[in-house]
């Protein structure tokens, strides 16, 4: 008699083994799929990338450069002063061991790009934004010239914003739900941001500074967003702390002094260039999405946010004033801002909610795409894509 009874209850358990999900679970839950979905966004870029070949190399990408530092390093010298060529070395060692020039850079990025955006869904799942809503921010992060010419063309840089954006995820669950795991690992992926690129710097100090906003709900006890704050920064600190004792160990300077004279020198230049260009189109578009974040930040009665972009945004020009962006960088402050307000602005409560974050979030699709023409090195590598089309259909 238990036989009959039971078995219905037994077929429900081995068809219902799937544990509700939780907001600590990676997005998809299944690693093949995660894998699947990553090559699934790569995958426009990989075409781009191959199409590309059919074309000259843009000589004004960040890119280009990066293949004549390499190019230019003596790899049988064993002096103090080689080591210090190798800065960002992450970009330096896998353009070093890259052996298919300008097309395996672009393929390195695409590759990065099916990552970082993995993880932007995965930040969306974990915080319950709308599925409507995450979709449209993806395609707003994504889906413009900007961001394909930022990952094919400056791996340095997207490298730096790609260890940024996972790092992100790992904030998230460090900062919300106490993963300390996720804590180190987002310390670690800040570091290498700050070994791929200047930029990188930069971005691991607005982690930093963003870390308190990032938790919602309930009271931190005393002390702890210090705490946090501390287990963030410390492998980056760690990093270039052993850099400027291994400078002053050998050449007397914690860095080069060429390099800190030229740019205190280039700082009054750059001030007026910052000046005029915020006084033009250019410089209001490249202003935009901080006013969207603001706006944003308004609809879902997130005031924190309204600071935390502001600063980020004049950090983003000091680091233009320190030359950590290189000239034919394009993008960085568009991905940058758009991946802060995924993070930081709280799952939408209410539909007519909902609909004014999806509203910012179309107009966030028009705000690269306007920036994008508006670029003049963005429309030269647009046109190339164009010219790659019709060389490849005739």
């Amino acid at each position: 008699m238990s036989s009959t009874t039971e078995a219905p209850v037994l077929r429900r358990d081995r068809t219902d083994r799937r544990a509700p999900r939780t907001r600590t679970d990676p997005f998809p839950r299944s690693p093949v799929a995660r894998w699947l979905l990553r090559l699934a966004l790569s995958a426009p870029l990989v075409l781009i990338a191959l199409l590309l070949e059919l074309v000259p190399y843009p000589d004004t990408a960040p890119n280009a450069n990066l293949i004549a530092d390499v190019a230019a390093i003596d790899w049988t010298r064993g002096d103090a002063e080689w080591l210090a060529l190798l800065y960002p070395h992450t970009s330096i060692l896998i353009a070093a061991s890259n052996p298919f020039g300008r097309l395996g850079l672009s393929l390195v990025g695409a590759i990065a790009a099916g990552f970082l955006l993995q993880k932007v869904a995965e930040i969306i799942a974990q915080r319950a934004i709308p599925r409507s809503t995450g979709i449209i921010l993806i395609i707003a992060l994504a889906a413009n010239p900007l961001f394909a010419y930022f990952a094919l063309e400056n791996l340095p840089g997207f490298l730096a914003m790609t260890f940024f954006g996972l790092a992100l995820a790992d904030l998230v669950r460090f900062v919300n739900w106490g993963s300390t795991e996720s804590g180190f690992r987002a310390g670690i992926l800040l570091m290498v941001a700050a070994l791929s690129d200047p930029s990188g710097i930069l971005y691991a100090l607005v982690a930093v500074l963003a870390s308190p906003f990032l938790r919602h709900g309930r009271a931190s006890a005393p002390g702890l967003k210090a705490a946090n704050m501390l287990v963030i920064a410390f492998p980056t600190l760690g990093a270039f702390a052993t850099i400027a004792f291994l400078n002053l160990l050998f050449f007397g300077t914690p860095w080069p002094s060429d390099d800190v004279s030229a740019i205190l020198a280039s700082i009054p230049a750059g001030v007026a260039a910052l000046q005029a260009l915020y006084t033009t189109p250019t410089g209001w578009l490249i202003a935009a999405p901080v006013l969207s974040s603001w706006l944003v930040a308004a609809i879902v009665r997130r005031p924190a946010a309204i600071p935390v972009s502001t600063i980020v945004f004049l950090l983003l020009n000091v680091a233009f004033l320190l030359g950590a962006f290189h000239p034919g960088a394009a993008g960085v402050t568009f991905t940058l801002l758009t991946l802060l307000a995924i993070t930081l602005i709280p799952g939408a409560r209410t539909p007519v909610t909902n609909v004014l974050v999806d509203l910012v979030a179309v107009l966030q699709i028009a705000i690269a795409w306007t920036a994008a023409l508006d670029r003049a090195i963005v429309l030269d590598w647009m046109q190339s894509v164009a010219d790659a089309w019709v060389a490849f259909i005739g």
